[in-house]
């Protein structure tokens, strides 16, 4: 796996943080670019169908 820029990524699960249970750090890398790309992902809006001639 790599990042958006190319640059091999080891470990996806990992992130840094303070402390083993601390808050993550902005200047974890990998998570910001997750972040970023799962932020700026587009889901298209619902496309209504008309109704169908059945019965």
């Amino acid at each position: 796996m790599t990042t958006s820029n190319g640059a091999p990524i080891f470990e996806k699960k990992a992130s840094l943080t303070i402390g083993p249970r601390g808050p993550i750090l902005l200047q974890d890398v990998i998570y910001m670019d997750e972040m970023a790309h799962f932020d700026r992902e587009r889901i298209p809006e619902r496309v209504v169908h008309a109704k169908g001639g059945g019965q």
